[in-house]
């Protein structure tokens, strides 16, 4: 899995901070690390992050359920680029 942003990382630790590492394919929500107060928020911070707007009518929970899949919606083009970029350079 590519590394996701470490704001979208560093949210999730700032709301459970009895946590110390969380597996990429745990499920953020039968865990109670996202819940659906907290997910607004947490979405919100993806959309800063990631540069794109989540249409709040079309939220699915499943693409916010592990941080694969978040990292797989929001930010594999992004982490595509960067790897390409680096090719490019390197």
């Amino acid at each position: 899995m590519s590394v996701l942003p470490p704001e979208v990382l560093t949210w999730v630790y700032e709301q459970n901070p009895d946590v110390e590492d969380i597996d990429p394919d745990l499920d953020l929500f039968e865990t109670r690390l996202v819940n659906s107060l907290s997910l607004i928020e947490f979405v919100v911070v993806i959309e800063k992050v990631s540069g794109q707007v989540i249409d709040r009518r079309q939220i699915q929970t499943d693409d916010f359920r592990t941080l694969r899949t978040i990292q797989e919606k929001y930010f594999a083009e992004s982490a595509a680029s960067a790897a390409a970029a680096a090719t490019e350079t390197g």
